[in-house]
């Protein structure tokens, strides 16, 4: 069975993995319009590049503040559990009882 932390790290790299992606498109955008040779466009292309470099700084750091608060909400949350088992138990008991009403309500 997979951690609370490793689902979030898995999620966390998958939603990383596509703003790169992103971020990566724009930039052979930029590339191509390279050859291009009006000032608007080397405007533009320079504010892309800064925007560019900003984006990625903010994604790491973003990233990095994810993983450590998942970590420690996942660190929290076993050591509720361990600490109060019961109490886990009948939540789980309640949740189980609301869902099991709600999806036989749904099918009559």
């Amino acid at each position: 069975m997979q951690s609370v932390s490793d689902t979030v790290r898995s999620v966390s790299d998958h939603a990383n993995g596509q703003v790169r992606n992103f971020l990566d498109n724009v930039e052979d955008l930029t590339r191509a319009l390279r050859d291009v040779d009006t000032p608007d466009i080397a405007k533009v292309r320079a504010k892309v590049k800064i925007a560019l470099a900003a984006a990625k700084s903010a994604l790491d750091d973003t990233a990095t503040q994810l993983r450590g608060q998942a970590q420690e909400v996942g660190q929290r949350t076993d050591t509720f559990v361990r600490d109060n088992p019961w109490q886990v138990i009948g939540i789980a008991a309640v949740v189980g009882l609301a869902v099991g009403i709600f999806a036989s309500r749904r099918y009559d």
